[in-house]
């Protein structure tokens, strides 16, 4: 029942001409023993029901009993039984208890709908775009309908989390595999051409650089994919194309702690929403967006650049934020230049470099060589860096040593900001961030 004080339930019994059980019945109180014996309950079949109040699931057929679950109007309660109260034994969340069935409706329909994703799609905490991202899922994902569509949402669930999204971007499954979407992201690995048909001899539509993550909606028999990009469907040939099993979006890209690596991706084109120019020098004098970053970890990165000088180190800023759009052409040019696998062990992935997080940044020596190469290590530069960064919120992202952990070489100019807390219990402990929050 919904949150009503004791006297107004007793007005309303009164009202509804149930007053003869409290005053005809003489001793017999609320909490006599014989009105609020549990009934039995009746082994119907699980039917669906919809609160039509906020409503309070309690753990017997009464409201003297304790309240489970206070659950918000619009909630779908899974009934298990009927007692001869008025009362409703439901399931919710792995929790059973019972609620009044004046303020629940049985749902439409009982049955579960699936429904499938026809683009990469947030899930968000309401019905709108102003709310949160609870979580990013993949083209071709099966969500559970848990309400029927209004106003253009539709509420879900998936993978034990509740939210809504746009009807626009979903369709009712009709259970058939008309299409394969796998569960692992697909990468170009060369620049590659999405043509009409699963053919050389298909016109081309698009050309895909190296790195481009792709959707693959289903897979042809001669060796060819079928893809969506920006709205098109078309084909690519999978001689050119890499599946990496495993990869996950990250929930919390706005997370100052965000872990962000060969196995998590930011949403699809993330920008962060604070970025600000840096007031430290850098190696160039224009004023471009690799002189961003976030303004928490700017205003730590100055004061790094300071603390160093004060004891004779001087430092210049290399890299600080890049776009998805300028991680995709640089990933590019190196597998242009080395490979595919080879550019894969120094350079990210677009949607998984740091950099694009706007927490990390490239720095070098104060004359400006050894900027971003391996001569770097080793000069004092580096060895102020290791020695106090965690002092001001900086780990050294990818040590020396935990290649296998971090995905990278070692890389002793390459900062990434966590806070003071995270930065020095890492080095403390001389681990990764990923060693750190016991993730890949």
């Amino acid at each position: 029942m919904t949150e009503v004080n004791r006297q107004t339930f007793y007005k309303k019994l009164v009202v509804t001409g149930l007053a003869f059980t409290l005053v005809g019945a003489g001793t017999l109180g609320l909490h006599s023993s014989k009105f609020m014996s549990e009934p039995t309950v009746a082994n119907a079949a699980a039917e669906t029901y919809t609160t039509t109040a906020n409503l309070n699931i309690r753990s017997g057929p009464s409201t003297a009993n304790a309240i489970v679950a206070t659950v918000k109007q619009g909630t779908q309660l899974t009934v298990v039984g009927q007692a001869s109260s008025g009362w409703l034994k439901v399931s919710y969340q792995g929790k059973t208890g019972y609620v009044s069935s004046q303020y629940v409706k049985k749902s439409v329909s009982s049955t579960t709908k699936t429904y499938v994703t026809t683009a990469n799609l947030n899930i968000r905490s309401g019905p709108s775009t102003s709310n949160a991202i609870v979580v990013t899922v993949k083209q071709g994902t099966q969500l559970t309908a848990t309400g029927e569509p209004a106003n253009g949402w539709l509420k879900v669930s998936y993978q034990g989390k509740t939210g809504y999204v746009n009807t626009q971007y979903v369709k009712e499954s009709t259970g058939s595999s008309e299409t394969d979407p796998a569960s692992s992201v697909y990468v170009a690995t060369a620049n590659l051409n999405v043509r009409t048909t699963s053919s050389t001899s298909g016109a081309v539509i698009a050309t895909l650089k190296a790195g481009t993550q792709i959707d693959v909606t289903a897979k042809e028999a001669n060796g060819w994919l079928k893809i969506t990009y920006q709205g098109k469907v078309g084909y690519v040939s999978g001689q050119y194309v890499r599946a990496l099993a495993g990869m996950k979006v990250v929930s919390n890209p706005e997370s100052i702690q965000v872990v962000v690596n060969k196995q998590n991706k930011l949403p699809e084109n993330y920008v962060p929403k604070d970025l600000v120019y840096t007031t430290i020098p850098f190696t160039f004098k224009e004023q471009t967006e690799k002189k961003k970053m976030r303004s928490e970890a700017a205003a730590a990165i100055a004061q790094l650049f300071a603390g160093a000088k004060k004891q004779g180190v001087t430092l210049l800023g290399v890299s600080a934020y890049r776009s998805h759009a300028t991680q995709s052409a640089l990933f590019s040019s190196y597998v242009q230049r080395d490979g595919y696998d080879k550019a894969a062990t120094y350079s990210a992935l677009p949607g998984t470099s740091e950099h694009e997080t706007g927490l990390g940044i490239d720095v070098t020596k104060g004359d400006g060589t050894c900027a971003a190469q391996d001569c770097f290590g080793g000069t004092k530069e580096a060895t102020w860096l290791d020695a106090h960064a965690a002092e001001y919120g900086f780990i050294i992202r990818y040590p020396k040593g935990k290649d296998a952990v971090t995905g990278y070489k070692y890389e002793p100019w390459h900062l990434r900001y966590v806070g003071k807390p995270v930065a020095q219990a890492i080095k403390s402990k001389g681990i990764t961030l990923e060693e750190y929050y016991g993730i890949k």
